[in-house]
């Protein structure tokens, strides 16, 4: 394998998790929910961005679409707790992500979430192991 061959895949990996995060933070805000089931869209996405970018097939490949998508997830209920927590405080969304502590963050999804919420992320990353390949 080429030194190179993973470098478009990866950046097209952080176009897909940035659109993910941004059209699930947009939802999330629309619908004033988690709105958990964009999960494994986001999942379908990144697997995707790695065919579209002629990423090598493989476990590697099911990896990075694992990886990508566990970012993804993890980034957009961050960002929609921190938005949350901005509009209660007078802070910007990016100004609130900043001061939101990983404490606070986890306290705060316990509360706003219930079994789904945890269900779909779950099955997200089982979509994008098996799709990745």
């Amino acid at each position: 394998m080429r030194p190179g061959a993973w470098l478009f895949p990866a950046f097209a990996l952080a176009v897909g998790v940035s659109g993910a995060v941004a059209v699930w933070l947009g939802l999330a805000i629309t619908l004033h929910s988690t709105c958990a089931w964009m999960a494994p869209l986001a999942a379908l996405d990144m697997v995707l961005m790695l065919r579209l970018a002629a990423a090598p097939p493989g476990r590697l490949r099911a990896a990075a679409a694992v990886l990508a998508t566990a970012l993804a997830i993890a980034a957009s209920y961050w960002m929609i707790v921190a938005t949350q927590m901005g509009l209660l405080l007078g802070l910007s969304p990016a100004e609130s992500a900043q001061r939101l502590g990983p404490v606070l963050a986890g306290e705060l999804l316990r509360h706003g979430t219930d079994h789904w919420d945890i269900a779909l992320p779950l099955l997200a990353l089982a979509i994008a192991w098996r799709l990745g390949r």
